[in-house]
């Protein structure tokens, strides 16, 4: 009797494994693949039903891990993608391997929605307008003009049409709408149309008779008379205007398109061998050169004053002219140029000038008090020293109103600042 229950027992193991084998393989059910409402039940729903009820004991273990390899190495493999499903399911309908659901007759085809009971016969059929291609790309508008290429202006006027006067005026002779500080104003210009294009449907260069109902019947006496109205009117060559809801002023309702002009995005080409002061032998060849030695070499050859791009003599004229006016005023402030000092209050300011060393030269001093010095220092630091010099000038019993630093046309500290010296102001 215990025989036939352990025969029972190992069979029921063995079943159970084999059933959750099955369920951990299944890595994707039919209602994902179906049409229908419903998914489809897999007859595996009663194995796990079945394992739910009854427990895995011990003696299943190895045939647990032998399903569960297997199913780590199906999950491993690559899964379809949604696309690839699609087109699958597609390729199975267009073979007969797989039906449409009834309920798809619900949505209807897709072309139906384009097809209308009410089409019009005389409309334009897209198929006759032809195709776009890259011509179509290449055409421009009126205001896409280069006058380099030789376009012509679409700004000139037409000489079919009447233009008014370029300026109107008033009763009093000055012209309308001009102010003195903003200038002129008044939107009826030379561009303005006296004697506009009519319609073409009634313009006697288009004008169709069959197609425009007749005005008048055929010998009435009032065609004429309308006719001389008619051109009695366009021989007023009055301006038509509206009012502009904007400027709240009266505009012309019929004016030559202004399109303007190209925008300049850059300056006119020009030879740039226009030295008209060196020899065609002696020209600085740039071509050959690197373009961080040619920029640095044309700085250079600019800022030099007294290079080949000028005549002899030139340079000492500019730099003369500097000074001149200090040797007319009188006046050294502001230059370079020595003056007089006191030799007593000189040997007084030995220890200061001991101090600051080479980053003073004294020049003068003006009115006994001032003191004005050449400072060689560095640039942002001469505010500072100069009130450390007058404090040091005061630790020597000298009376000190003032310290000026003088640095000619010196602005800034190119080698400190590592920038070239050619650069300037230096």
């Amino acid at each position: 009797m215990q025989t036939m229950m352990n025969t029972r027992s190992m069979k029921t193991y063995q079943r159970r494994a084999s059933a959750l084998a099955l369920v951990l393989l299944s890595t994707r059910s039919d209602h994902a693949e179906s049409f229908g409402r419903h998914c489809i039940q897999s007859p595996l729903h009663t194995s796990q039903n079945h394992i739910r009820r009854t427990p895995i004991t011990s003696s299943s273990t190895t045939t647990t891990i032998t399903a569960l390899s297997a199913a780590k190495k199906k999950s491993a493999e690559p899964k379809e993608t949604e696309t690839e499903i699609r087109d699958r399911i597609l390729a199975e309908i267009d073979s007969g391997m797989r039906q449409y659901p009834s309920w798809i007759s619900e949505y209807g085809e897709p072309q139906d929605e384009f097809l209308l009971d009410d089409d019009d016969d005389g409309a334009i059929d897209a198929s006759t307008l032809g195709q776009w291609d890259e011509k179509d790309f290449q055409a421009k508008f009126d205001y896409e003009w280069d006058p380099d290429e030789g376009d012509e202006d679409p700004n000139n006027l037409d000489p079919a049409y009447e233009y008014a006067a370029p300026f109107q005026l008033d009763e009093e002779g000055i012209e309308v709408g001009y102010n003195p500080i903003f200038g002129r104003s008044n939107p009826i210009d030379g561009r303005t149309i006296l004697n506009p294009p009519d319609s073409y449907v009634i313009d006697e260069k288009t004008r169709d008779d069959r197609l425009v109902p007749k005005e008048f019947p055929d010998g009435d006496i009032e065609i004429k008379a309308n006719a001389d109205v008619i051109a009695l009117r366009k021989s007023l060559k009055i301006i038509e205007t509206h009012t502009d809801p904007f400027l709240k002023m009266e505009v012309p309702n019929h004016m030559a398109t202004w399109h303007g002009y190209p925008e300049q995005l850059s300056y006119p080409k020009q030879d740039y061998m226009n030295n008209r002061f060196t020899k065609p032998e002696d020209v600085t060849d740039f071509d050959k050169l690197g373009p961080a030695r040619a920029r640095q070499l044309a700085v250079q050859l600019a800022r030099a004053r007294n290079n080949e791009w000028l005549p002899e003599g030139t340079s000492e004229a500019y730099h003369a002219s500097k000074t001149a006016i200090y040797k007319e005023k009188g006046v050294l402030t502001g230059s370079t140029l020595p003056g007089q000092a006191d030799p007593e209050v000189v040997a007084k300011i030995q220890p200061a000038m001991d101090v600051l060393g080479d980053v003073v030269e004294l020049l003068s001093i003006e009115a006994d008090t001032v003191f004005r010095f050449k400072y060689h220092g560095l640039i942002k630091n001469k505010r500072g020293m100069s009130a450390w010099a007058g404090v040091l000038i005061r630790n020597c019993d000298v009376d000190c109103t003032g310290v000026v630093f003088e640095t000619g046309f010196r602005k800034r500290d190119p080698y400190y600042d590592g920038g070239s010296h050619w650069y300037g102001p230096y």
